[in-house]
């Protein structure tokens, strides 16, 4: 079991927020998404957790900072940083740069 904690950050979406189930779910997946939405409910709530599968994938983002048996969460989540850009379909690249430009 893990016990996330939640760590302030200035820029970012909530997590019921379109941005992040749209962009970010097309960047890493619906399961990696899934999970970091968890880890960010757990850590909101002061619950322990099983360590999710795709911890590995979000620690590698920079969403999730390990430590011990615990694991630190932001409380909101990053604007989808340019090296994951070519994930999203041309489609999607074009309405995140057109979102970007508001």
């Amino acid at each position: 079991m893990i016990r996330p904690r939640l760590w302030l950050t200035p820029v970012g979406y909530r997590a019921d927020h379109e941005y992040v189930r749209r962009y970010w779910t097309a960047a890493i997946g619906a399961g990696a998404v899934a999970d970091l939405l968890r880890l960010m409910q757990a850590a909101k709530r002061h619950k322990s957790i099983r360590r999710p599968v795709n911890t590995p994938a979000l620690v590698r983002l920079g969403l999730v900072v390990g430590q011990a048996n615990h694991l630190w969460v932001r409380s909101t989540v990053p604007p989808v940083p340019n090296e994951l850009l070519r994930r999203l379909t041309p489609a999607l690249r074009h309405e995140l740069t057109q979102l970007d430009r508001r």
